[in-house]
Parts: C-alpha cells; sequence; structure tokens
C-alpha cells in the first residue's frame, strides 16, 4: 500500500514537470529568459544596431584585412585605417558589399577612419 501511494506521488509529479517543460516554460513567468527581463522572441532588445555592426565589421576585419597571411596582418592602425577604408569602399579585400557597412562602421569606431 505504502509503495503503491508513493509510486502514484511520483507519477504525478513526473506528469505536471513533463507538462511544464514540454511547454516551453521556465516557471519565472518572464517570456521565456532566465533573467527576469521580457524581451520580444527572436530579438536581443539589449545589443543596439551599431553595437552589432561594430561585432559583424569587427569580425570581417579579422577575416579579411588582419588575418595572419592578409596584408594588414599586425599593420592596422590609425594611420592605415583610412587607406583601409578606402580599399574596403571600392570593394576590395573580398568583402561582400552587405558587410561593407559594417567594417566602415567599425573602421570608425575603432580607428577613426
Amino acid at each position: 500500500m505504502k509503495r503503491a501511494l508513493i509510486s502514484a506521488i511520483l507519477l504525478a509529479f513526473a506528469a505536471s514537470s513533463t507538462a511544464a517543460v514540454a511547454s516551453g516554460s521556465t516557471g519565472l513567468g518572464t517570456g521565456g529568459n532566465d533573467w527576469g527581463t521580457s524581451v520580444k522572441k527572436g530579438t536581443n532588445s539589449r545589443i543596439s544596431t551599431k553595437d552589432r555592426l561594430i561585432s559583424q565589421g569587427r569580425a570581417q576585419v579579422r577575416k579579411y584585412i588582419t588575418c595572419k597571411s592578409c596584408k594588414y596582418h599586425d599593420k592596422l592602425n590609425r594611420d592605415t585605417a583610412p587607406k583601409v577604408a578606402e580599399v574596403v569602399r571600392a570593394g576590395g579585400f573580398k568583402i561582400r558589399e552587405s558587410r561593407r557597412k559594417a567594417v566602415l562602421v567599425y573602421l570608425n569606431e575603432r580607428y577613426g577612419a
């Protein structure tokens, strides 16, 4: 009898926790994140557009301009950045047109180019 009662309680507990997990609820009532803030699904409102462009630009610069085998490896600085920006505007360094704006924003923020 005791064993049956414990089994029934454990089964009820397992069934109720499975439903909560399956629904995607964190139990915090915050729209799904663990920090207690409400964020619209699919977005990260804490990162501004400018910050996102700078991050993307930094990645493109590292990949195409300052990689170990690239011309400006260990040579990109305030003096060389304006020349690099001109080459980027002209379509150089194999950077896609859709990423050029991010690279230019990064160069401007980091080196004032």
